[in-house]
């Protein structure tokens, strides 16, 4: 589909299903210019005394020298922060959005507010707090009429309603995306903003004066932020705003000490002195194990306090577990350092591991699988990978029945083998009696999956190699004798890269009706870009094809969220006998979403 016929419905979809992940990265890395829908690639790095070191095969090794231009064999070295080109990208989808339906955008937000996408949420709030409608009044002759709709009002909820999202390093990110210069100059040209000279923060500065004050005046809110970590964050954010509490009680709260200024403005606390931070730089081991056990501080606190002399060790480890300071995303992601200190080999600490992996969200256990050592322990990884993804696409999968065709024409020669890992990590996902899968060049078989998992995939496409000519219509036609039930909707995906006729006829022959096509497109030996077989086919048959990139499936945290949205985008059929749709799609949902409502106090 030509990006420039989408409506804001559509464009929404594609942008839940592209490459919208990593907007900041917490560790260094290399960028390069490639053909994803950012135009960048970021892999993570390490700057030591011989040079950069990079992961290869899934090891770390020296990669080279760094230039006088901050480049090492043409790839640009950078430093843990915000990633502009992502940024950049997913701003543009936003204003493309909102430039078609101002409202849909509002409401898109508000959606997203309640979904798991961070670093779509920290976009969108961005944009809401700074596009220009903003409840100005609207004249009729000399008087006020009524007064425009306030959108803005929209992202000051998603950052001052509670949520675990928005606390105050995300608050100061918003901040950095509206100061990238890519988006400064958007705003600028859309007339959000009149300086040249300054990046347009809209509301921005009032919205943390507002989360500032709120928390002054509610100190026992103030001090779990503090205790959560964020500290520094929040004085950052005071800093960033000129804020003026109301008394000196919430420069004691952060241990902020305050000294005068040049032209002697600040009239509160001012060389006053302040407690200092609780330290563990005189403590041994088994004082600090003694302190985790009885003040029960979260992980991250316990490694900021960590004294170099002693570090993380098996004991501290094991403590700060019985204390209940690892969440179980943080087993998760500490599972190699567990396996290292032996720790699951202890039954009370591999019983919670267990439910720790079982209970994952996504899929970053199958990414951490791949560096530890036991293989039970990458086996036990993996299964909680594969209920992560079918827990997320557990209700948006009834009523949909999916038919699933890979390319493996001599066109595909070299990507046959990336594109079966794809496959591996998503065909679990999809309840195996309402799934149906196969390969095809010119002729096409049956491919039987026979169980839920990454190894059955895996193993139902040993031994399949490219060759031979391209037609897509044959994938359609042997999986054809598998009729969908009366109120199922047919959802077809593809991975293949397009080197083919349009087989429109085939998919009519067929009866099955899809709603929409999903297409993994892999680029293929020949004419790369131009081939469109698939997204022509869909234009001339008047669906939808929804574009998945390959780089969505190398990112184990986007798989389940890019999946559930492909499922739920796809439109339902209209039925005779049903009085109203069984599946609602995810644009009525967002439709019927009711715009976010700041809360009272602010």
């Amino acid at each position: 589909m030509n990006p420039e016929t989408l409506g804001p419905a559509e464009r929404t979809i594609q942008t839940l299903i592209s490459y919208t992940d990593h907007l900041f990265h917490g560790r260094p890395g290399l960028v390069h210019t490639d053909n994803s829908a950012v135009g960048v690639k970021w892999q993570p790095a390490v700057k030591k005394d011989d040079g950069i070191h990079t992961y290869q095969n899934k090891k770390m090794v020296l990669f080279g020298q760094l230039d006088a231009n901050g480049k090492v064999q043409g790839w640009e070295y950078r430093k843990p922060g915000i990633f502009p080109e992502v940024v950049k990208w997913m701003y543009e989808q936003i204003v493309d959005i909102w430039k078609l339906d101002n409202e849909f955008a509002a409401r898109w937000a508000s959606y997203a507010f309640t979904q798991t996408h961070r670093d779509l949420k920290v976009i969108l709030a961005a944009f809401l707090s700074v596009q220009s409608r903003k409840g100005d009044p609207v004249v009729d002759g000399d008087k006020i009429a009524f007064y425009d709709e306030d959108y803005r009002d929209v992202g000051e909820a998603m950052m001052l309603l509670p949520s675990k999202d928005f606390h105050p390093k995300v608050l100061l990110r918003i901040r950095e995306v509206l100061s990238v210069p890519a988006v400064a100059k958007i705003n600028n040209e859309l007339g959000f903003g009149k300086s040249d000279r300054h990046p347009f923060l809209g509301r921005w500065t009032k919205i943390v004066e507002k989360w500032l004050n709120y928390r002054e005046e509610n100190p026992k809110l103030l001090e779990s932020a503090i205790k959560a970590g964020f500290r520094t964050s929040i004085i950052k954010l005071a800093q960033a705003v000129g804020y003026r509490p109301n008394s000196s009680k919430f420069f004691e709260a952060l241990r902020w000490k305050q000294v005068q200024a040049k032209d002697g403005r600040r009239l509160m606390a001012i060389g006053e002195a302040v407690r200092a931070a609780e330290s563990w730089s005189n403590l041994n081991e088994q004082q600090i194990c003694e302190a985790i056990v009885e003040k029960k501080p979260n992980f991250k606190l316990i490694v900021g306090r960590l004294p170099k002399a002693v570090g993380l060790t098996r004991a501290i480890v094991a403590a700060a577990i019985e204390a209940g300071s690892f969440s179980d995303k943080d087993l998760v992601l500490y599972t190699p350092t567990l396996e290292e200190f032996g720790l699951l080999s202890l039954a009370d600490i591999r019983a919670r591991w267990e439910k720790a992996v079982q209970a994952a969200e996504d899929m970053r256990a199958a990414n951490i699988a791949t560096r530890v050592k036991s293989q039970a322990t990458k086996d036990k990884l993996q299964e909680g990978a594969d209920k992560a993804i079918q827990k997320a696409v557990e209700e948006v999968v009834k009523g949909i029945r999916v038919y699933v065709m890979v390319d493996i024409s001599g066109s595909m020669q070299g990507a046959i083998e990336a594109a079966k890992e794809h496959i591996a990590k998503f065909l679990q996902s999809f309840p195996l009696d309402s799934m149906h899968v196969a390969v095809f060049n010119t002729t096409a078989r049956e491919v039987t999956i026979t169980h839920p998992s990454a190894a059955g995939v895996n193993n139902a496409f040993r031994g399949i190699a490219a060759g031979g000519g391209t037609d897509y219509g044959a994938g359609v036609r042997v999986l054809a004798r598998y009729k969908p039930k009366p109120d199922e909707d047919v959802l077809f995906f593809f991975v293949g890269d397009e080197e083919a006729p349009n087989f429109e006829n085939a998919v009519k022959a067929s009866g099955l009706n899809p709603m929409a096509f999903g297409l993994i497109r892999m680029v293929g030996q020949t004419h790369g870009m131009q081939a469109a077989a698939v997204r022509f086919t869909a234009r001339q048959l008047g669906i939808p094809c929804f574009l998945v990139t390959q780089e969505t499936f190398s990112d184990p945290y986007s798989i389940p969220r890019t999946i559930r949205n492909l499922i739920a985008a796809t439109p339902v059929q209209q039925r005779v006998e049903t009085v109203a749709p069984k599946r609602i799609t995810l644009i009525d949902t967002i439709i019927q979403t009711q715009l976010l409502r700041k809360p009272a106090w602010a």
